[in-house]
């Protein structure tokens, strides 16, 4: 479809006297009222309202006018401006992680995540290839966040290149208010025809059944106010209808999955059933090959440092698998200003009203750090779909959710180590019983613990499951025989010590 076909629908749209708009505005505020407050009781969902278009389009007067008419506590503006450094320091799409609204609230962006992609493909900054690889991401993102149960709006306000200059030239004139309604304050980043060409594509390519652009005509101030206000109450309405319906839908799903799983279960063997433990190492050989490592590892944070090339290694394994032990011995060889241990349990009450990955995002490190999270985002397709705490769906979904995450890791250039620390069921057996039996470790040991250990087969089917699904190219999965603390400890630091050795020379030869 040409540029001209796809918006030649919003280039002449009607005009809306004021009389009748007088009339239809106060219905539709009451109605918005009402609605913004039953979304902040229920806290179910959050309203993400990406509001975009040509220059002199009334975008801006438009994002006032909704902050004017609902309740602003409840409402977050954005307008993206150039990243800053820290910003630039991570992935892309931290900073647009960092601004999603929590459940019962409402993200106003303006342009939102495709104010930089639209920009650098004017702009021509990205090589080729790269506007479409944006807007794939883009689309991922969007789909993710509406699967989670996110209301995603967009709204493209349109001008004709005619009806554009028009509006222009009628701003400049009005010196005491032009500055408020010309978006002359965010320009477009290319002349006229070369941005709506881009634009056209962005759309075309991010309009999706769960997250449709709506195009609207902004010539008339009346059509276009009235136009964004009924889009915004029909979808928040029809979202809530969606949503309840879909609630009672994953019950019933959890209920069956919960039914199906007191069948006798028998694991797959999967990669869990090729490792092997060998024989244990002495303390001598561990206190030499400790120092030695140690040593190395200094050596090459301190490069990666000055480098600013970020590293995160991700602990998961069996409980009492010797996972916090492992992280102590590393943070050992590092230095106190360079790492960060981020220990993961239960998400709590904050955590809960944002998609499962957001808590994962905040913690993301600035250049030449290394973070090290003690379990991680894989507890969406362990514990979640073990416990039953999320539908079928929900866990089997979250596989391409989470190499899409890793890759939004690796393509930045961080150094992803995923470490699986193995123990067999006998050596787990006998140190939670040494856990309990000693003083100083029965902290250690939980209720959760013993609970976790009478669903290891199930536990064995999601592992398999997960090492198969996400162990990639960039991202693959490291699995540590642990039964042996020793020989566990110094497998992880040779692997963390090769995957540093690697990227630095790959950042060093320009690979």
């Amino acid at each position: 479809m040409s540029t001209k076909g796809f918006f030649g629908r919003v280039t002449a749209g009607p005009k809306l006297p004021d009389a009748d708009f007088r009339k239809l505005k106060d219905e539709l505020r009451v109605e918005l009222v009402e609605l913004q407050q039953r979304l902040r009781a229920e806290a179910k969902t959050p309203v993400i309202i990406v509001l975009a278009g040509v220059q002199g389009a009334g975008v801006v007067d438009t994002l006032n006018l909704l902050n004017t008419w609902m309740d602003p506590r409840w409402i977050h503006t954005h307008a993206l401006d150039a990243p800053s450094d820290e910003e630039r320091e991570r992935p892309p799409f931290w900073r647009y992680w960092r601004r999603l609204p929590a459940a019962g609230t409402i993200g106003l962006y303006l342009d939102g995540w495709y104010g930089d992609a639209i920009g650098a493909a004017c702009r021509k900054d990205d090589k080729a290839g790269a506007f479409s690889a944006r807007l794939k991401r883009i689309k991922a993102f969007e789909t993710m966040l509406a699967a989670d149960g996110a209301l995603v709006i967009k709204v493209w306000l349109h001008l004709g290149k005619a009806q554009q200059r028009k509006e222009l030239d009628s701003h400049r004139a009005d010196k005491l208010t032009g500055f408020r309604a010309s978006d002359n304050s965010w320009p477009q980043p290319a002349p006229y025809d070369a941005y709506v060409k881009t634009a056209a594509q962005a759309l075309r390519a991010t309009s999706t059944p769960e997250t449709p652009w709506q195009l609207v005509n902004g010539a008339d101030d009346n059509h276009r106010r009235a136009s964004v206000l009924t889009i915004l109450r029909d979808a928040i309405k029809a979202h809530a209808k969606t949503q309840r319906k879909a609630a009672k839908a994953a019950a019933k799903a959890i209920k069956h999955a919960k039914a199906a799983d007191k069948d006798p279960v028998k694991a797959r063997g999967g990669a869990l059933a090729k490792i092997a433990f060998g024989k244990a190492m002495s303390d001598a050989a561990y206190a030499k090959a400790f120092h030695d490592r140690q040593a190395t590892l200094y050596a090459l944070q301190k490069t990666a440092r000055a480098r600013g090339l970020s590293t995160i290694i991700a602990f998961e394994g069996w409980d009492a698998a010797g996972k916090g032990g492992a992280i102590r011995r590393l943070s050992y060889a590092l230095s106190a200003r360079n790492y960060q241990v981020v220990p993961v349990a239960a998400p709590n009450d904050e955590e809960k009203a944002y998609h499962y990955l957001w808590r994962f995002w905040r913690h993301l490190s600035r250049a030449g750090h290394i973070t090290l999270f003690d379990r991680t985002w894989y507890g969406r397709v362990l514990v979640e779909r073990v416990e039953h705490l999320i539908p079928p769906d929900a866990w089997a979904r979250a596989y391409g959710e989470i190499n899409d995450f890793e890759e939004h890791l690796t393509d930045h250039g961080i150094v992803l180590v995923k470490l699986w620390l193995h123990i067999d069921a006998d050596e787990q057996l006998r140190r939670f019983e040494e856990r309990e039996e000693e003083p100083a470790k029965q902290w250690k040991i939980t209720p959760d613990d013993w609970r976790n250990r009478k669903n290891r087969k199930l536990y064995e089917t999601a592992i398999s499951d997960m090492i198969a699904a996400t162990s990639t190219a960039a991202a693959p999965w490291h699995l540590v025989p642990a039964n042996d603390k020793h020989k566990a400890r110094i497998l992880v630091f040779d692997i963390v010590i090769k995957a540093l050795e690697k990227a630095l020379k790959a950042s060093k030869t320009g690979g």
